[in-house]
């Protein structure tokens, strides 16, 4: 049995953590021993701490600057287990797990990003990603999850000679069409049968274009009375308040902010068309769990987004209003319903949770032996 650290910076809410979630969850416990460890906690501790046939160890790491004594407390905690690899998720966690690992374990990053414009995150986040370049020719293996996340660390001088591709799993158990929800949904925000709902769901960051896309939620309004656009997410405050400041007089009418949920797959049943506005992506979880839920998507053609959606949706350039505008006005003029059948067919057959286990899994193994 392989003994594995599976390590993270936090449970809080985010693709990253969802994904590393349903490795948790999934991993074959026959073949891993597995051992999660998390310098934060956050609010899916619990989800963690309930998967049955794993070890957890919540670090608690005193703040960002609690460097010296999260250091020798992960250095302890890993001369003990004495891991066969460790896998880490993230640009803190990576560096931390490189440099506390036993001297014989193997060394996994997973790398989530691409496309970042590391100006915009201030100075801390500038400092990892150089730390990580840095070291990246010591790593025995990096899981990326697109293809674009691979090209933009090359193109940012990492060493990537080791890097493989594993696209992320989405449980398209949970993320799928629940026919109450959506009468719920539509009752409770008035909306009839020929109203039509178009949602984003994504934190409220700069790479995430939300700017853009309230922009063309306010043009699109004007033309269109059957249209109200909802947001889910939280995030950065400032550019809520000029987002707010776009929407003017459809700012909570047509425009209605939910914040962040838990259960955010009862809301895709309510959606009709969800939209990606982003200039950044690696691989877009919310992409790929509004197709499961039958939801058709307009997304920018960033990251890995025009692979994704294949056939099933419309693809426009990214930071653009006018070819948003365009992208969301041509999938209203089409068969949603067929779309939405086409898009979770393809999740299905390329994004499954089993896909990606498996081939973790087999990257694990390979490393090690």
């Amino acid at each position: 049995m392989i003994k594995l650290v599976l390590s993270i910076r936090s449970f809080d809410i985010g693709g990253a953590e969802r994904q590393f979630i349903e490795l948790v969850k999934h991993i074959d416990k026959t073949k891993f021993d597995v051992i999660v460890c998390t310098m934060y906690g956050g609010v899916q501790e619990d989800i963690i701490k309930n998967i049955p046939n794993i070890s957890y160890y919540n670090l608690n790491k005193k703040g960002r600057y609690d460097f010296i004594d999260f250091y020798q407390n992960y250095k302890k905690l890993l001369n003990k287990i004495k891991p066969d690899a460790i896998y880490s998720f993230l640009g803190e966690m990576n560096l931390f797990s490189l440099w506390c690992k036993p001297k014989d374990t193997k060394i996994i990053w997973g790398f989530r990003a691409s496309n970042m414009d590391l100006k915009k995150y201030g100075i801390v986040p500038q400092i990892l990603f150089w730390l990580q370049k840095k070291f990246s020719c010591r790593v025995d293996k990096i899981i990326a999850n697109s293809n674009a996340s691979i090209k933009f660390h090359k193109n940012q001088s990492f060493f990537m000679d080791k890097a493989v591709v594993i696209y992320n799993g989405i449980d398209t158990d949970r993320f799928k069409k629940d026919e109450e929800k959506r009468k719920e949904f539509r009752e409770k925000y008035n909306l009839n049968e020929n109203d039509i709902a178009i949602g984003i769901v994504a934190r409220i960051d700069y790479m995430k274009g939300y700017t853009i896309f309230v922009e063309s939620a306010k043009t699109i309004l004007q033309k269109y009375d059957n249209l109200k656009f909802f947001s889910i997410g939280s995030g950065d405050e400032y550019i809520k308040k000029e987002c707010e400041n776009i929407l003017g007089e459809f700012n909570n009418t047509k425009f209605i902010w939910l914040g962040n949920k838990k259960q955010v797959e009862d809301f895709y049943s309510g959606f009709d068309i969800s939209s990606s506005s982003s200039f950044g992506e690696g691989f877009s979880n919310s992409i790929a769990e509004a197709m499961s839920s039958e939801i058709s998507c307009v997304v920018t053609d960033v990251g890995d987004s025009k692979m994704i959606v294949g056939e099933c949706g419309i693809v426009v350039k990214p930071n653009n209003v006018d070819e948003l505008n365009n992208g969301i006005e041509e999938l209203l003029k089409k068969d949603l319903k067929k779309l939405g059948i086409c898009s979770r067919k393809r999740v299905i057959e390329n994004f499954s949770i089993a896909n990606m286990v498996n081939k973790t899994e087999k990257e694990i193994v390979k490393c090690v032996e």
